[in-house]
C-alpha cells in the first residue's frame, strides 16, 4: 500500500488537482504540519458563499491551538457571539470591516489583529467593497468540531441551516450568539 508521501512524491497528485480543490489534511509526522493554501477541509457557511477551511485541527496532533481561514463576500458578517471554552484570535489578511469586540466597534483592514479571550462577544462585519480573507484559531484547539457540524462540505450541495438550529449546534460547542 502506497503512503500518501509516496504518493506525493511521486507527483502523481498534479493529475487529481482540480478535482479536489481542498484535499483534506491528513495527520501530521511528528515533525509537525504543513498546510498550504488550497489544502484543509472545506465548508460553506451561512448562506454558503463563506468558505472556512480548517487548517491545523485538534485531530491533526495540535491540543493547544487550531488554526482555520474564511472568506466572506461583502454585505456578509459573522454574527456577534461569545465561546465559552477557547480563547480566539483573528488575523484580518485582507478585505475591511467593522468588528465588534466587548461593547466597542472597531473599523479594522488589511494586517488588523485581534485577540479576543474567551467569553467576550464579537463578530465581524464585511463593510468593504471586496472578500474579506481572515485567518484564526482557537487555544485550547477543538472548536474546530464546530464548523465541521453547522457547514457544508464543499463539492456537496449546500444545506441552509435556520438560526435555530445554528444555535442548537453552537450550544453543543460552548459558544453562544447574542439576540
Amino acid at each position: 500500500m502506497t503512503s500518501r508521501r509516496q504518493f506525493l512524491q511521486q507527483g502523481s497528485l498534479g493529475i487529481f488537482s482540480f478535482v479536489l480543490p481542498f484535499p483534506p489534511v491528513t495527520s501530521p509526522d511528528p515533525a509537525g504540519l504543513v498546510v498550504n493554501e488550497n489544502e484543509g477541509e472545506a465548508f460553506q457557511m451561512r448562506d454558503g458563499t463563506a468558505i472556512v477551511k480548517i487548517k491545523v485541527a485538534k485531530d491533526h496532533g495540535a491540543g493547544s491551538f487550531s488554526f482555520l481561514s474564511e472568506t466572506f463576500r461583502p454585505g456578509d458578517a459573522l454574527p456577534v457571539h461569545k465561546h465559552l471554552n477557547e480563547d480566539e484570535f483573528i488575523f484580518l489578511h485582507k478585505g475591511a470591516g467593522l468588528f465588534t469586540l466587548g461593547d466597542k466597534q472597531y473599523p479594522v483592514s488589511e494586517g488588523a489583529v485581534a485577540f479576543v479571550p474567551r467569553g467576550i462577544w464579537h463578530g465581524l462585519q464585511n463593510t468593504g467593497t471586496e472578500n474579506i480573507e481572515m485567518r484564526f484559531g482557537y487555544s485550547p484547539a477543538g472548536f474546530e468540531g464546530f464548523f465541521r457540524e453547522v457547514g457544508t462540505p464543499v463539492g456537496q450541495t449546500f444545506i441552509q441551516r435556520t438560526m435555530d438550529e445554528r444555535r442548537a449546534i453552537a450550544k453543543k460547542w460552548g459558544m453562544v450568539y447574542k439576540g
